[in-house]
């Protein structure tokens, strides 16, 4: 039987190299790993390292095992902690089906755990994120936890990281935060330092010239997270508004999204974006999620783009261009993920096409839609009747809100009546 060895080395530094670690190591008759961590493997193995191949894909090693059967004590090595955004967990997935391999797993200390200890901190209420070969909604992530830690793949996401900030205290997302950065953890010359955002970006005192080796990680703490509203709901007033292009208001979008159902890893389809309000209340919801949000009018396009810019929002997908037509791009399916829920703010007479196109997409998906007249709400009933009569839809709810708001007339206050909105609500049937 093969033993497999998935060894997690710590920060890099020799101190901090189990020695299970070390006698597995010396042990073994085949080391795999990513070059740099192999390199790391050889500096702090005190024993006689043996052969080694840099490769660190489970499917490339586990090819390379079937050509060459004669090693049957196999270690891998990775930075950190095998638990801890690590490639271990591809081998555990397919050594589940294989019968004649064995996994041993050697932890490490991961650059959390260290750098919490160094600078006095507790992490058990971090918010543990990668932007190492990985996408992240950083400033969201940011404006609703307490601590964020970052692991990064550079200077440059030190940069990155910085100008989103900057961005998001000057539109109001964020009002001030504390960072502190970890450079080459464990090694001689291990840098921790809290810096400013200005540092960060490098407008204000950069670091020394940095060197492509070294290994960042950063902790942004934002004290301000604990007092953000529980209820998602933006004001009306908050948007960038264009009189002539209509926005689902606020009244209405709650209780539209509340009908929605989203969570934080929601993937939602805005149809007909218009002013983008949805769109940006769901992508402050979804924080690890996505919108996809379609407009096709220019004008309207152009307005939730600027929406999206102002709260400083990086988990929209906007699109010039009418539904479903603008999803039938071959490189669609590798784009976007499936929709979880779909949003219809304007069909532009293609409502049954497009509830068609989510149900394919996801059969038990989730969608609300809205309407003002009574000839789209006959539309809408008269699909919903067929979808039901296929078995294809459930939990149909029709509600209708008139919302009045008061309006000053010289002493007095008059409620001023806005247009009846119908929200329509159902969920796919699998």
């Amino acid at each position: 039987m093969k033993r497999i060895n998935l060894i997690g080395l710590g920060t890099g530094s020799r101190n901090f190299l189990t020695n299970e670690a070390e006698t597995a190591l010396s042990e073994s008759e085949i080391v795999f790993g990513a070059k740099r961590i192999l390199e790391i493997a050889k500096k702090v193995c005190a024993s006689s390292f043996p052969q080694s191949e840099a490769l660190y894909n489970a499917g490339e090693i586990f090819a390379y095992l079937q050509k060459n059967p004669q090693y049957q004590k196999i270690s891998v090595v990775f930075s950190g902690d095998l638990g801890f955004f690590s490639g271990a967990k591809s081998f555990y997935e397919i050594a589940e089906n294989l019968a004649d391999l064995k996994i041993r797993a050697i932890p490490g200390i991961s650059s959390s755990v260290y750098f919490a200890s160094k600078l006095h901190k507790s992490w058990q209420n971090w918010k543990f994120l990668s932007l190492h070969g990985a996408k992240c909604n950083t400033t969201e992530q940011i404006r609703k936890n307490p601590a964020c830690f970052f692991i990064l793949s550079g200077a440059e996401d030190l940069k990155s990281v910085g100008q989103k900030i900057e961005s998001a205290i000057k539109n109001g997302v964020l009002s001030s935060v504390k960072c502190y950065l970890g450079k080459n953890l464990s090694y001689e010359d291990e840098e921790i330092r809290e810096l400013t955002v200005s540092e960060l970006t490098g407008s204000g005192q950069s670091q020394n010239s940095e060197s492509k080796m070294d290994l960042y990680v950063l902790l942004v703490e934002n004290e301000n997270a604990r007092f953000e509203s529980k209820t998602p709901f933006l004001n009306d007033e908050d948007f960038i508004r264009v009189e002539k292009i209509p926005m689902t208001k606020k009244e209405v979008r709650s209780l539209s999204i509340s009908a929605l159902g989203l969570s934080e890893s929601s993937v939602l389809y805005d149809i007909g974006s218009g002013t983008g309000s949805v769109t940006v209340e769901a992508a402050r919801i979804a924080t690890e999620g996505q919108v996809v949000a379609v407009e096709c009018k220019e004008e309207a396009f152009f307005l939730t783009k600027k929406n999206i810019e102002k709260f400083c929002l990086e988990n929209v997908n906007l699109i010039n261009g009418s539904a479903p037509a603008c999803f039938e791009s071959k490189d669609f399916p590798e784009l976007f993920p499936r929709p979880t829920h779909v949003f219809i703010g304007g069909s532009k007479g293609n409502l049954r096409e497009i509830v068609q196109f989510a149900l394919q997409k996801n059969p038990r998906v989730r969608i609300t839609a809205n309407f003002v007249s009574l000839e789209n709400l006959c539309e809408m009933q008269n699909l919903l009747k067929s979808l039901e009569s296929e078995n294809k839809i459930s939990d149909v709810e029709i509600a209708q809100i008139a919302v009045s708001r008061a309006e000053k007339a010289g002493d007095f206050h008059l409620m001023k009546a806005q247009n009846p909105v119908y929200i329509v609500s159902f969920s796919g049937k699998a």
